[in-house]
C-alpha cells in the first residue's frame, strides 16, 4: 500500500460532493422545520423579524444590553427631544437590579423586549434552559408592571434550531436586525452615523446599545437625515404589525 491507499477516490468535478452535501443539509433543514412547524409556506413569517417591508419607509432603532446606570438618561432625553420611540432589548438581571430605570424607559414611551436574563450564549444551551433564560427576563418585566415582551433577541445574535423551537413553544418571536452599528467597539459618533445613513433601507432594524455616549451623540444626525429622506421611526412591534417579515 502507498501512503495514499487509505483515501477514498471520488469521481466528477472537485466541488460536486461538497455541493451535494450542502443540498442535503438544506433539504434536511427544510424537512425538520416541516415536521416541527408544519408547511414552510405557513410558517415563513412566524419565526421572527430581521427587517420590515422593503417598500415602506419605516425604520426601527433598537438598543441592547441595558438598563445601565451610566448614559441611559442621556439616551432617553435625546430620544424624547427627537420625538422617537425606541425598542430596548433589556437583560433581565439588569432590569431587575435597576427596576426604576426600567420603569422610566417604559414610561418614556419606549418598547421593552427580551434579551435573556443573564446574557449567555443561548445557542450553547438546551431547549429548557433557553426557555428559562427567556422566562426569567419576562417575569422581571411583568413584576415591574410592564407589558410582557413579545420578541427575544439572542445575545450576540447567535441562534439555532433549539432557539427556534424554544421561541415557538413560548409563542414569542426572534427580534434580529439588518444594520449592526458595532457601537460597542468604541467607534466615533461620526462613524456610527455614517454607517447607519449609508446602510439604511426601508424596513431596516438598527442595532445599537444602551450606555454608549457616541451612540447618543450620533442620534440627532441620524434621525434628522433619515426624516429628510422621508423615513418614519417606529417600534419593532409596530413594524411587525405592519405585516413585515
Amino acid at each position: 500500500m502507498t501512503g495514499s491507499a487509505g483515501k477514498m477516490k471520488t469521481t466528477g468535478k472537485p466541488g460536486h460532493l461538497h455541493g451535494l452535501e450542502r443540498g442535503m443539509t438544506v433539504a434536511l433543514l427544510g424537512l425538520f422545520l416541516c415536521v416541527q412547524w408544519g408547511p414552510l409556506s405557513d410558517e415563513r413569517g412566524k419565526w421572527g423579524i430581521a427587517a420590515g417591508d422593503p417598500f415602506v419607509k419605516e425604520i426601527v432603532l433598537t438598543f441592547d444590553d441595558g438598563p445601565r446606570e451610566s448614559g441611559i438618561y442621556e439616551l432617553i432625553s435625546t430620544l424624547r427631544r427627537l420625538d422617537v420611540r425606541g425598542t430596548f432589548f433589556l437583560v433581565g438581571k439588569f432590569a431587575e437590579r435597576y427596576g426604576f430605570i426600567t420603569r422610566d424607559i417604559d414610561e418614556a414611551g419606549h418598547e421593552i423586549e427580551n434579551h435573556s436574563y443573564t446574557h449567555p450564549r443561548l445557542y450553547t444551551l438546551w431547549t429548557e434552559k433557553v426557555m428559562r433564560e427567556v422566562e426569567r427576563c419576562n417575569e422581571v418585566v411583568d413584576r415591574l408592571g410592564i407589558r410582557v415582551p413579545r420578541f427575544m433577541r439572542p445575545p450576540g445574535g447567535g441562534f439555532n434550531l433549539v432557539i427556534f423551537d424554544a421561541m415557538r413553544r413560548m409563542n414569542m418571536k426572534l427580534g434580529l436586525w439588518s444594520v449592526n452599528t458595532a457601537d460597542y467597539t468604541g467607534r466615533s459618533a461620526q462613524a456610527i452615523a455614517s454607517q447607519v445613513l449609508g446602510d439604511a433601507r426601508p424596513g431596516a432594524i438598527i442595532l445599537m446599545h444602551s450606555g454608549v455616549p457616541a451612540t447618543v451623540e450620533a442620534l440627532p444626525e441620524i434621525v434628522t437625515a433619515l426624516r429628510g429622506r422621508g423615513y418614519r421611526f417606529v417600534t419593532l412591534q409596530e413594524l411587525w404589525d405592519g405585516g413585515s417579515i
